[in-house]
C-alpha cells in the first residue's frame, strides 16, 4: 500500500502519527522544513524508529546518515554511512525515495521486508522530505514501524495467560 496525499488520520500507528504531526509543525507554511528545524530532543521516544538519508544529486544517490536502533535491529545490519545502492535488494525502496524527492510530499507505505532475512516482518514507512533551500529535497526522514504478523507471534500456554 502506498498512501498519498496523506493526513494524520491515515496513519494507524501512534508513533508515526506523532512524527508526521511534528514534521507538519516544524514545516509551518513552508513546502518542507530544513534539517535545522528538526531537534531530536523534541521526539526522543521516536528516535529508535527514525532513519535519515542525505540526497546527493548528479548522479542522484542516497547515503544513510543515521539509522535508529529499532531500524538496525529489523534490518539485521547497520548501514550508516553506506549508499542505498550498496545495500542489496533495495530497488523498490529506491523508487519510493525517488518519488519523495520528485514530489516533495510525505507518503505512507505498508509492506513486508521481502529483501531482508526477516521477511516475515511487515512494516510501515512514513517518508518525510526536508530541504535546505526551500525547493530541492536534500534530506529524507523515515519513520519506520515494524509488525510481526499475528500468525508468527508466540502464544503463551493457557496457564501463563492468567
Amino acid at each position: 500500500m502506498f498512501k498519498h496525499p496523506l493526513e494524520a488520520s491515515d496513519i494507524p500507528q501512534e508513533e508515526l502519527k506523532e512524527l508526521f504531526l511534528h514534521w507538519q509543525k516544524i514545516k509551518g507554511d513552508k513546502l518542507m522544513p530544513a534539517r535545522k528545524d528538526f531537534n531530536p530532543a523534541d521526539v526522543p521516544t521516536l528516535l529508535p524508529n527514525i532513519l535519515l538519508a542525505d540526497v546527493e544529486q548528479a548522479p542522484r544517490r542516497y547515503r544513510f546518515r543515521l539509522i535508529g536502533t529499532a531500524v538496525t535491529r529489523a534490518m539485521s545490519r547497520d548501514s550508516t554511512g553506506k549508499y542505498l545502492d550498496e545495500v542489496p535488494g533495495t530497488t523498490a525502496m529506491e523508487e519510493r525515495w525517488n518519488w519523495l524527492v520528485e514530489n516533495r510530499k510525505p507518503y505512507l507505505y505498508e509492506g513486508d521486508l521481502v529483501w531482508s532475512e526477516k521477511s516475515f516482518l511487515g512494516y510501515y514507512a512514513l517518508g518525510l522530505p526536508f530541504s535546505e533551500d526551500g525547493t530541492n529535497v536534500s534530506l529524507l526522514m523515515y519513520g519506520l514501524y515494524y509488525m510481526i504478523p499475528r500468525d508468527q507471534r508466540t502464544i503463551a500456554p493457557k496457564d501463563l495467560q492468567n
